[in-house]
């Protein structure tokens, strides 16, 4: 049942959405719908089986909320998985279909993009869907500012362990050199950090190194690089028991969402004394910048919003010390507070 799931937190909605004429397969799961509804990202990727691909739906919709929240949006969080391989089964007669479903939904449910979704793709989407964000004359792709989010992010975490924001000749190891990743790499260099970098797609890797300076390592080395901060910007679920054993940094802030494989995986970061931005918060930069796009705020809101993604870092790190908790535990929290007094 969906109510006993590990991952299921009171959510609004969870819905199995299927079109056979495209072979459209999809769960979409609407965590909170707070004052004007909810709003999400489109995940398309495969999945070993449909019980990861409700996992992943579950745990990234009740995160957009507490990302959400902690922005200052007053949206709740929604997330939708297309179950496939985006390289040989997305067509425009899928995503339209998909699109219809949010479509019917008449507002309750805005999606925006996410992991094998491109803006090309949004426009599709829009063409038979009011509610979309992400499209290409609505400013399109968002990891700009979500690149800008996680450095204000890492300028915190910064502060809070080595005493300073100034991240000059700090070695900083950055997952994903496309997207976000890149992004950041430039902020890193800009700043004077040592950058060290790595992709499945060398090629990104290579551009990206050539243009800040990074030093390209193996997809294999980068999360136990000998660096001060690790910053993960790909997929989630790569901290669990053994990878945490083998870190070698003081703290860790990245745009990839679900980085904890578990939740007591906070804890196991925390007794090894790594210091976690979680990833809910400083990943919002996107999620702000499709707050602008829908109109609910204005870019200068957007500029100060993600501004703030420092501040509150800061605290969230700070509750966690005085609390002796996670910093997931001390963040989801804040969140909850948030929310209840909302209410």
């Amino acid at each position: 049942m969906i109510f006993d799931h590990p991952e299921f937190d009171n959510h609004h909605r969870v819905t199995f959405v299927r079109d056979e004429a495209s072979g459209l397969r999809a769960i979409n799961a609407i965590h909170n719908t707070r004052s004007v509804g909810a709003g999400g990202g489109i995940r398309f990727r495969s999945y070993n089986n449909d019980s990861e691909a409700l996992t992943d739906a579950l745990r990234l919709s009740s995160a957009m909320t507490y990302k959400l929240v902690l922005s200052g949006l007053p949206h709740g969080g929604a997330k939708t998985v297309i179950i496939g391989d985006p390289a040989t089964q997305k067509t425009p007669e899928l995503l339209k279909a998909y699109g219809r479903y949010v479509d019917s939904l008449d507002g309750l449910y805005t999606c925006a993009p996410d992991v094998g979704i491109t803006t090309e793709d949004m426009d599709t989407i829009g063409e038979v869907c009011r509610f979309v964000l992400g499209k290409s004359d609505q400013g399109g792709n968002t990891c700009v500012p979500t690149a800008l989010g996680v450095f204000n992010g890492l300028r915190a975490v910064s502060n809070h362990v080595f005493k300073s924001e100034n991240l000059k000749g700090l070695r900083v190891a950055v997952q994903g050199a496309c997207g976000v990743g890149a992004q950041l790499a430039e902020h890193l260099a800009e700043a004077g950090a040592e950058i060290f970098i790595a992709d499945i797609n060398s090629t990104a890797a290579e551009a990206v190194a050539a243009k800040t300076g990074a030093k390209v390592v193996g997809t294999d080395e980068i999360l136990f690089a000998d660096a001060d901060i690790l910053s993960p910007n790909a997929l989630g679920a790569i901290f669990d028991d053994k990878s945490i054993a083998r870190l070698n940094v003081k703290a860790i802030c990245g745009g990839a969402n679900n980085q904890l494989a578990k939740p007591e995986d906070g804890n196991r970061l925390k007794d090894r004394g790594i210091a976690w931005a979680p990833d809910y918060l400083v990943s919002a930069g996107g999620a702000i910048a499709a707050g602008a796009m829908a109109g609910v705020i204005t870019e200068a809101d957007a500029q100060t919003k993600i501004d703030n993604i420092y501040q509150t870092t800061q605290e969230i790190l700070a509750r966690a010390v005085t609390d002796h908790v996670s910093s997931d535990v001390a963040g989801t929290a804040f969140a909850k507070e948030l929310l209840a007094k909302e209410k």
